[in-house]
């Protein structure tokens, strides 16, 4: 009987010898695990702070007057983000400077489309006004290419808006230069029906 439970403590020793070593080694794996977890966060975490102090160097500072209307105070403006890298990259800052820009962009639109407004119909005016004084030269009647004279000064200045409009980009060029073909249309017609031009001269 001794024998017996000498042997079977021996086995009941080696069992929960085998017990104690698997555990350890769990312990030890989890252990390690968690090492190499907080080793990664923090490494991601200087990623993060180091992508924001990035950004933040290349921003522009914020204005802090979002409900203010009028001028704007350069005392609550932000410090430039190389003091607060961390806070200059907030969400707030991330949606209030695209929203800046796009009201600086339509503010630039809105001034561009008046000034191309304004070229646009000074183009109109003058062409109306050259093609008025041909109309009123061929109901009076003319003898001479003498009498186009008004009509002539007109046609210049006209041309010279249709000019200023394509080199300002308002007008493309081949639109400029039918403009002045149909100025140019009347005034030779006019001269035609008075006998004053003849295109088979010109072209023998």
């Amino acid at each position: 009987f001794t024998t017996m439970y000498t042997y079977y403590s021996e086995e009941n020793m080696e069992v929960s010898q085998i017990i104690d070593k698997t555990a350890s080694r769990r312990s030890e794996t989890r252990i390690t695990f968690l090492k190499e977890f907080l080793m990664g966060a923090i490494v991601m975490l200087g990623l993060v702070l180091c992508y924001r102090g990035v950004a933040g160097a290349f921003s522009e500072p914020v204005s802090l007057s979002l409900g203010l209307a009028g001028r704007t105070s350069s005392a609550l403006s932000v410090q430039p983000a190389a003091i607060s890298p961390f806070f200059q990259t907030s969400t707030r800052h991330m949606v209030w400077v695209p929203e800046a820009k796009l009201r600086k962009r339509d503010r630039q639109g809105e001034r561009h489309r008046i000034y191309n407004k304004a070229i646009k119909s000074a183009v109109k005016t003058r062409t109306k006004k050259a093609l008025r004084a041909i109309d009123e030269a061929k109901k009076e009647g003319i003898s001479t290419e003498a009498d186009l004279q008004a009509s002539d000064k007109l046609m210049s200045e006209a041309y010279k808006e249709i000019d200023k409009a394509i080199t300002k980009g308002v007008m493309k060029k081949n639109t400029g230069a039918r403009q002045k073909s149909r100025i140019a249309t009347w005034r030779k017609k006019l001269l035609i029906e008075n006998g004053l031009y003849s295109p088979e001269a010109v072209s023998a």
